[in-house]
């Protein structure tokens, strides 16, 4: 082989180092952005979830209000309107 194929073959190993290396560090770094997306819908539908748990007393005696005053609604007729006897 002449010294000049020598030399490209070189540089054309040389390149090829450098395009795996950055080719491993952008897998790594999607591998990194999958997860970090994982986490994040962890956290999201935990903290629904959370949030759900806290505030389900306060939406049942809400509920059972509402439902105590639509009773009390429907119990309450009206015998006569006003002005009518």
């Amino acid at each position: 082989m002449d010294e000049e194929t020598k030399q490209l073959l070189k540089e054309d190993l040389e390149i090829a180092k450098e395009s795996r290396a950055l080719l491993h560090e952008i897998v790594r770094h999607q591998k990194l952005a999958t997860w970090l997306n994982v986490v994040k819908w962890i956290i999201v539908i935990g903290t629904t979830l959370g949030a759900l748990y806290y505030v389900q007393p306060m939406l049942t005696g809400l509920l059972g209000t509402y439902s105590e005053l639509l009773n009390g609604m429907r119990e309450t007729t009206v015998k006569t309107l006003p002005g009518q006897n």
